[in-house]
């Protein structure tokens, strides 16, 4: 990722954790990006501190390394340990620093039980203040609202 921006990992090293608009940014652009690619049947794409960079201009570049066999279920619980860490500077923080609405969508997405995760839409969805009961909407149509 370097020439583009600091990895996730380096910045929250570095500068220390992420808070209020740039942390909601962070989870709303990871999200998104889940929710494109789990649309085209791509997953396993092995989200972390080191495959998300912070551009110079506040952007968030996304670097994806699919791996075989990955699950879209393992994307959603990687999504809420990429949004701990960039919040606590570990991987498995007090959630407890997450803004309310952000903590409940993690806890969601760190289930247990895989198959009670959220899909990567409907996580998108709540972000974005829409509730699940909201009509069937594409990505491009969510995140244009």
């Amino acid at each position: 990722m370097s020439g583009q921006g600091a990895a996730l990992a380096d910045f929250v090293r570095h500068s220390g954790p992420l808070r209020g608009q740039a942390l909601q940014r962070l989870a709303i652009a990871c999200a998104a990006t889940l929710a494109r690619l789990h649309a085209s049947g791509m997953s396993g794409l092995r989200l972390s501190p080191e495959s998300v960079a912070l551009g110079t201009r506040g952007q968030v570049l996304i670097g994806w390394h699919p791996k075989a066999g990955g699950s879209t279920a393992e994307d959603i619980q990687a999504w809420a340990d990429l949004v701990v860490f960039a919040a606590t500077g570990v991987q498995d923080g007090d959630r407890a620093v997450l803004p309310p609405a952000l903590r409940i969508a993690v806890e969601q997405c760190r289930q247990s039980d895989a198959a009670a995760r959220p899909r990567a839409v409907d996580l998108l969805r709540v972000l974005l203040g829409h509730t699940v009961a909201t009509a069937v909407a594409s990505v491009d149509d969510l995140l244009a609202s």
